[in-house]
């Protein structure tokens, strides 16, 4: 499992898991940030950067044991943040060992999906293995950032592009039938740590109602809505999602 660790030790750490297709450098402007005042952890999911996989490592919830693993191996409990597909992990551990979260954070993510957001999930799972990871890009990078930035930001695009193409597109055909699959709307009010929901404006992956949906059916979460941003928030404003982030630990640190 490739992991890094920043910050000053002693307080409650930081976890940072990371959305379907990317790895943990995408947290880049949050390691630095959050790094001044806490002890951060991010690591690779199976099958991304540098932690290997086959397909078979995301069948069913078993990828959310390798993020209670790494949890149990910090020794305490921690500040959960999840984007996208980290989000929904982040739900699993939440309900499944909530003595490991002190906190939770859901960036850009959802309970559960639409039947035609399902279809389209399995049928880019189908596309990725027949053609391989050139085939989705297009398809993905219009729901990750929004036209502006892919205007303003071709760097950040660039790098987004590069980071795909060297996926395995039989493990990123796994992780969208994982997701594709996932409904836990109904375990919603088990979550009873504090919550901050974060959402994009223009996120049509993870839409402002599905993060209505999280903050409704947890008690007492709060939502935050990042203007101007599509599905990944913390890469098109790290600067506005890291001021709700911050401003939240700070209050869960009281709590």
């Amino acid at each position: 499992m490739n992991t890094i660790r920043t910050g000053p030790r002693g307080g409650t750490p930081v976890v940072l898991v990371h959305s379907a297709g990317l790895d943990l450098t995408y947290w880049d402007h949050q390691v630095a940030a959050l790094g001044q005042d806490h002890d951060v952890v991010a690591f690779d999911l199976p099958g991304h950067g540098a932690t290997p996989a086959d397909p078979g490592d995301w069948a069913g919830d078993a990828v959310a044991r390798v993020v209670l693993d790494v949890l149990r191996g910090l020794g305490g409990p921690v500040h959960l943040v999840g984007l996208s597909l980290g989000g929904m992990l982040a739900q699993l551990v939440a309900v499944a060992a909530p003595e490991l979260v002190a906190s939770l954070t859901l960036l850009d993510t959802a309970a559960r999906f639409s039947d035609a957001g399902r279809a389209a999930m399995r049928a880019r799972a189908a596309t990725a293995r027949a053609e391989g990871m050139p085939a989705v890009l297009d398809g993905l990078l219009g729901h990750w950032f929004t036209a502006d930035t892919r205007r303003r930001r071709p760097d950040l695009v660039d790098r987004a592009v590069k980071t795909l193409l060297t996926s395995d597109p039989l493990v990123h055909a796994a992780v969208w039938d994982m997701i594709a699959g996932f409904d836990r709307a109904s375990d919603l009010p088990a979550i009873t740590c504090p919550t901050l929901v974060v959402v994009g404006e223009h996120d049509s992956s993870s839409p402002l109602s599905a993060a209505r949906e999280l903050r409704d059916g947890i008690p007492g979460a709060q939502l935050r809505v990042v203007p101007g941003a599509a599905h990944l928030s913390p890469l098109e404003k790290p600067a506005v999602v890291h001021a709700h982030l911050a401003a939240f630990l700070a209050s869960a640190a009281v709590a």
